[in-house]
């Protein structure tokens, strides 16, 4: 007996099956497509944890040599890392453990944190913060403000570099308190606003200037004079309204 061979003009002889095949298949997509979950964030666990440490009034490179060194040093062992990085700023230390795709993050977590705890830190550091990164908290929407100059172009033309940085100055510490005490406020209590943060500006600060000849008259020496300005640096009531 001679084998039995497929038509091959299967789909030639029956073109309406093949077209009610195919139109089932357009329609399922296009029910299928609106019940799609669309998101701006998408959930994603990355494998990422930092650990942000603070150091008030230390410089980036006291940041980076008593706190970021240290934590790398004991961190760097961890199971499933990949790699290790840090950022050192004025007064923040901020170390990023990247780990392998599909390591258990409740387990590097809890081998992180087992880690920081044998970690010494100088005195002023506060606790590590173990942070896990979650893309969903990340600024979907940036405002910036801005303002005129407050000199016209004649007046900056004839005016002084340093006229014109001290008006440029002045203009930044307004802006920084508008967004601040004005815009960040006006935000944060709408609902589906999980935070406002203010970046840019100028921050009021107080620069103390010492005189080494008085200093040495009163038989002063620089580190009293740091503790004692700590020491009077607090935050108090005003009252009460």
């Amino acid at each position: 007996m001679e084998p039995a061979h497929k038509n091959p003009n299967f789909t030639t002889d029956r073109p309406v099956a093949v077209l009610m095949v195919f139109l089932a298949a357009v329609v399922f997509g296009y029910f299928s497509l609106g019940r799609l979950p669309v998101t701006l964030m998408p959930e994603m666990s990355y494998p990422t944890l930092t650990v942000r440490t603070a150091y008030p009034g230390a410089a980036p490179e006291e940041v980076e040599n008593d706190i970021s060194r240290q934590i790398e040093e004991q961190l760097g062992v961890v199971s499933g890392l990949n790699e290790i990085s840090s950022i050192s700023r004025a007064g923040v230390s901020d170390v990023v453990l990247e780990f392998m795709w599909g390591t258990s993050m409740v387990d590097a977590i809890q081998n992180t944190l087992e880690k920081l705890d044998t970690v010494r830190l100088p005195r002023g550091a506060e606790k590590p913060l173990l942070l896990h990164y979650d893309p969903s908290l990340d600024p979907v929407m940036e405002l910036s403000l801005s303002s005129a100059s407050d000199m016209d172009e004649e007046s900056a033309a004839s005016a002084s570099m340093e006229v014109q940085a001290m008006v440029e100055n002045a203009s930044a510490r307004r802006l920084r308190r508008i967004g601040e005490l004005q815009v960040k406020r006006a935000l944060e209590p709408i609902k589906g606003v999980a935070a406002a943060r203010v970046r840019g500006g100028l921050e009021e600060e107080i620069h103390v200037l010492i005189d080494a000849t008085k200093l040495q008259r009163a038989n002063l020496s620089i580190s009293q004079v740091i503790n004692r300005l700590s020491a009077e640096n607090i935050n108090a009531a005003g009252g009460r309204i």
